[in-house]
């Protein structure tokens, strides 16, 4: 997914901008992605990943509703996503691999 997505150059660049932001409120990396998910147009939700009798994240997830993004924030993430491929054209939605 992530050769998919714009490889792994790519991705650390994304997540050393991700990093920085959480670092700036105080909030796990994954906090970030998700509160930047959540915040697009049209999404409800999101899955988190947690694993049946792992309940080690619940903490940490909760987060994501302690905190938003401001524009600067938006004005890093932006450019790097702006060098991905979308992979809704590239693989669809997340069932097509399953159908």
């Amino acid at each position: 997914m992530i050769d998919a997505w714009g490889g792994w150059a790519l991705f650390q660049q994304l997540l050393a901008v991700l990093k920085r932001i959480a670092d700036k409120h105080q909030v796990s990396i994954a906090n970030v992605g998700t509160r930047y998910i959540l915040d697009r147009p049209a999404v409800a939700g999101v899955i988190v990943g947690a694993r049946l009798g792992v309940a080690q994240h619940i903490a940490d997830d909760v987060r994501v509703f302690g905190f938003a993004l401001d524009n600067a924030d938006h004005a890093a993430i932006d450019p790097v996503l702006a060098k991905s491929r979308d992979l809704m054209r590239v693989i669809g939605d997340c069932g097509d691999e399953y159908r």
